[in-house]
């Protein structure tokens, strides 16, 4: 779910040390739903705690944070509980316990994520006039891993590529690397522009149930 995003706020909200979120996250919740609780620990780990809940973080790329010009995103994660396997182009059924989206402002058709994020978000963290695409890295569903399929939420201009299917094993940590260009192209038919945004999320607000995960965020390397 991203429609009608909250204002965000500091994650360091609910951080354990309150003087320091150096990433720069952002809190987004959706108004009407139960929040997601994100704690960011001393070592960089984001902790996500959701009881039908649902909620984002999202923070701005920095210049110079992406090599060029190849490059891979990697990152580890563990889930502890999950919700119900459920199918991820169903709207109003679509509950995965953790997803890394990766945004690229100023590209697609202007409607799909652009709409959706310029109602919630505040000028100066994607700007009043934003518009662009994002690659969803899901972990959770019915469908099994390497599952590419439209994001129904952000259509045309969102993809959803399941990492982690309904067989994946709980309290492990998984090792990620991706080559979002390389996904970028094969979902839309043109070459990346630069990624943006990156954004963590997790749903258990439409089935019920938790979701408990530990995710040590993205970052990017050469590739």
């Amino acid at each position: 779910m991203l429609a009608a995003l909250a204002m965000p706020r500091p994650v360091h909200a609910d951080t354990t040390d309150p003087a320091r979120d150096p990433a720069g996250w952002q809190r987004l919740d959706v108004p009407g739903r139960a929040p997601v609780r994100f704690c960011l620990l001393s070592d960089g780990v984001v902790t996500i705690d959701a009881e039908r809940a649902v909620g984002f973080l999202l923070r701005p790329i920095a210049p110079g944070e992406v090599p060029s010009p190849g490059y891979r995103m990697v990152w580890r994660w563990c889930v502890m509980a999950t919700p119900p396997a459920s199918d991820a182009t169903a709207i109003g059924a679509d509950d995965r316990p953790a997803s890394v989206h990766l945004l690229f402002a100023g590209a697609g058709s202007g409607g799909g994520l652009g709409a959706v994020l310029r109602r919630g978000l505040r000028r100066g963290l994607l700007g009043s006039a934003f518009s662009g695409r994002a690659l969803s890295y899901v972990w959770g569903g019915r469908a099994p891993a390497g599952t590419v399929m439209p994001n129904p939420h952000l259509a045309p201009d969102g993809i959803l590529l399941v990492r982690k299917g309904p067989d994946a094993p709980l309290g492990t940590w998984c090792d990620e690397r991706v080559d979002p260009a390389s996904d970028y192209r094969a979902a839309f038919g043109d070459a990346a522009p630069p990624p943006t945004h990156l954004a963590l999320s997790a749903d258990t607000d439409d089935l019920g149930g938790r979701a408990a995960v530990a995710l040590l965020p993205p970052r990017f390397v050469a590739g």
